[in-house]
């Protein structure tokens, strides 16, 4: 192997690669490294999730190597020259970039696991903005409990040309409704939180994204990268059936106005669940503590209101979540009664978001 590259390229891609601080396997410690076809080519996985990321190079000879993914990455944010040389020199790589040089160990790439390809055959495409917006606007619902392996994820819902991304801890759920052109896929797959994460570094809001399955695997392809994740076993519930269809009440109200009232009432409360009490009065929405004892809080804001006083409980973290993820200015917030789910959307119907939140007793 002998390249040069450009060194913000460079960073940039070491930094989108996953790799493993620690493992039992040593190898999973590397990247590895493959000089090719006018590329550097940079993979690294931790077994669930395989990420490879390429660079345009100036490959003056055609090779592999395995080096340590930390210390590449280090090293790459404080070279000092606009282009980097690396160079394979017997069991060494050579990094050189000014006046600045380094040699670091490799391993044998023989070592490093196998790839499996991009199934292009089975792919359909979705908008990079659709799937950052899909992921974000839903992942913060996922289970953090680990028992409930199949909601540990975000559910990705093929069905004709649209994909829902759903996620739920079995306390709420969240819901982006996107649209995919192709139709190769159909069904409901379970894709990690890890993988997530990693896709989020990835991809780009301005490029178009190729996605598939293939055996218990989802790929997604950008214009300079590739990530293959394990998906989740299990079945996800029918989130369809989760969602209510007629309410009893609704308002309106201004998504800054909430936000900030239920952020003033949470930071009373100590205990984790941050239990709050909604109280819709005429023209008025009070949002308060539960009790009156110890530490009390109650804030106030006009919304439009005529019918009979309302109360109901909730997580105020809850609340917070759901409704931060809303880009409309203004919030829609549905009830049908004190026991049953509540239902959260923007106003702007054009925006394909909602929330499901369940109350709390208090």
């Amino acid at each position: 192997m002998d390249i040069i590259v450009d060194k913000k390229s460079f960073q940039d891609a070491v930094k989108k690669v996953i790799a493993e601080k620690k493992a039992a396997l040593p190898v999973l410690t590397n990247f590895l490294l493959k000089a090719e076809n006018g590329k550097l080519i940079i993979q690294g996985t931790d077994l669930e999730v395989f990420t490879t990321y390429w660079i345009n190079a100036d490959v003056k000879e055609e090779g592999s190597v395995c080096v340590n993914a930390k210390k590449l990455t280090d090293i790459s944010k404080v070279l000092p020259a606009a282009s980097v040389s690396l160079t394979l020199d017997k069991n060494n790589l050579k990094i050189v970039s000014g006046k600045t040089k380094y040699s670091l160990p490799t391993t044998d790439p023989e070592d490093f696991p196998v790839f499996e390809e991009f199934p292009a055959d089975l792919a359909v495409r979705v908008s990079g903005d659709t799937l950052l917006k899909g992921i974000t606007k839903t992942v913060y619902a996922a289970s953090k409990n680990e028992s409930r392996f199949a909601l540990n994820g975000v559910c990705f819902s093929f069905v004709e040309k649209y994909l829902d991304f759903v996620a739920t801890d079995g306390h709420r759920l969240a819901l982006y409704k996107g649209e995919v052109s192709g139709s190769n896929i159909e069904g409901k797959y379970i894709v990690p939180q890890k993988a997530l994460s990693e896709i989020k570094k990835l991809v780009s809001e301005y490029e178009d994204v190729e996605v598939a399955i293939s055996g218990s695997s989802i790929f997604f392809k950008g214009s300079d990268w590739m990530l293959s994740a394990r998906l989740l076993e299990g079945v996800f519930p029918d989130y369809t059936q989760v969602i209510p269809k007629s309410f009893n009440i609704e308002v309106e109200v201004l998504k800054g106005d909430i936000l900030d009232s239920v952020k003033r009432v949470v930071v009373a409360e100590e205990s984790d669940a941050k239990p709050i009490k909604l109280t819709l009065k005429e023209n008025k929405l009070i949002i308060s503590t539960p009790t009156v004892e110890d530490a009390y809080a109650e804030d106030e804001i006009d919304i439009e209101y005529n019918q009979e006083e309302f109360e109901i409980g909730f997580n105020g973290k809850y609340i917070i979540d759901a409704i931060n993820e809303i880009e409309d200015s203004r919030v829609v917030i549905k009830f049908i009664n004190k026991d049953s789910q509540t239902v959260i959307v923007p106003k702007d119907e054009n925006e394909p978001y909602l929330a499901v939140v369940m109350p709390m007793n208090i």
